[in-house]
């Protein structure tokens, strides 16, 4: 194929696509990862202060297509859209309101009279303590909100059996609660006619992906709230970059650990280091890599020179403090930390209530102010 590399490559990527109509591929974790906790690493990620659109960016589900048999990734697709609908729900700070349009039969004028409508249902019959109205009235009960109280009550279905026995169900009871009772005085009356209607609006970004969410959990179980209960081995054509996904697991624990401390993705001449570490006693350049063997091995040259480019890029220098500095300064000693995974080993945060430094104290050989740091996967409990 004239010399070109070409079929089908994995990457750090997971997850099932259809090659043609009739053939799929399926992608599990890398080998020695197996037991990956993803339902802790959703939840770790939305402790950060990113953007409801960000986690969008890790996975990607065709929804229109067939399912795939894929019972090794059942576990993984929908816990990750449900944990990311109560994520971007619990980012809600009101509810909505708009009019909604009702015909009814009162027992006081509100709004104006259907006059045929009342001849029919009242005069006709004698009924003169009623009266047929149509009236607006501005609520909360409006459709948007609808799909999404009816999309938290699937939720809580189908994240039932993980409640019960994941260590994290307590926390994820709570977040379901408060969610719930936000949409307390909402009804989930939703037709299904209605919910490609429903729309999403530009100046409320956390609504436009709630709604997005509740529609594609809606439709995975086919509206039917008694199919989320079954063992499903197919899943959605789905993709989950795996290398994307530890960056922000690892964010969620930065953040969690040293708040403003922290910034991420900030650009530079260079490119965009994933995290600067900016403290009156310590400023560092840290990058996630989705890289098990660097627990054995060294670390790879083009790793080297992209973190070595780092500490020498202006803006990104200015913004860990070096306020002064210019193209003929001295070169400051900038630490570079390479954070790499490996199975769990317990610690729920490896960064709390310890200082970035103090997990610097060996540097890598023949290297000057570069460290690794190992941030652990969370492994799944045994008797989940």
């Amino acid at each position: 194929m004239d010399n070109s590399p070409w079929g089908y490559y994995a990457s750090y990527m997971i997850g099932a696509e259809w090659i043609d109509e009739k053939e799929a591929l399926v992608v599990t974790t890398k080998r020695g990862m197996e037991k990956i906790d993803f339902l802790t690493m959703f939840m770790i990620c939305f402790t950060s202060d990113l953007s409801v659109e960000a986690f969008s960016e890790i996975y990607n589900i065709d929804s229109e297509a067939p399912t795939i048999y894929a019972p090794s990734l059942k576990g993984v697709l929908s816990p990750l859209v449900v944990m990311h609908f109560l994520g971007v729900v619990s980012r809600i700070r009101s509810l909505k309101k708009g009019y909604v349009h009702y015909s009814e039969n009162l027992k006081k004028v509100k709004g104006h009279i259907k006059v045929m409508k009342n001849e029919q249902k009242n005069i006709a019959v004698k009924r003169f303590d009623r009266v047929f109205c149509d009236y607006d009235e501005y609520t909360a009960d409006i459709p948007e909100n609808r799909l999404v109280k009816k999309a938290l009550l699937f939720s809580k279905q189908i994240l039932k059996p993980i409640i019960d026995n994941h260590q994290s169900g307590t926390k994820i009871k709570i977040m379901l609660s408060k969610a719930l009772a936000m949409f307390e005085n909402v009804s989930e009356y939703v037709q299904i006619r209605e919910v490609r209607q429903i729309k999403g609006h530009k100046l409320f970004p956390e609504y436009n992906e709630a709604v997005r969410l509740a529609k594609l959990i809606l439709q995975r179980y086919d509206y039917s709230i008694s199919k989320t209960s079954m063992e499903e081995e197919n899943v959605l054509p789905f993709t989950l970059d795996m290398s994307l996904l530890y960056e922000h697991y690892v964010y969620g624990l930065l953040h969690e650990a040293y708040g403003n401390r922290i910034s991420y993705q900030y650009k530079g001449e260079t490119g965009y280091p994933d995290f600067l570490y900016c403290s009156n006693g310590f400023r560092a350049i840290l990058d996630t890599k989705y890289i098990p063997k660097y627990e054995a091995s060294s670390l790879d040259n083009n790793v080297i020179r992209q973190l070595s480019g780092y500490s020498r890029d202006l803006p990104i220098l200015k913004k860990l403090g070096y306020k002064n500095i210019d193209e003929e300064s001295p070169v400051p000693n900038v630490p570079c930390i390479i954070i790499y995974p490996k199975d769990g080993d317990g610690i729920k945060n490896p960064f709390e209530k310890r200082e970035l430094k103090d997990l610097c104290k060996t540097p890598l050989r023949k290297l000057l102010k570069f460290y690794k740091i190992c941030i652990p996967l969370p492994v799944m409990d045994t008797k989940i």
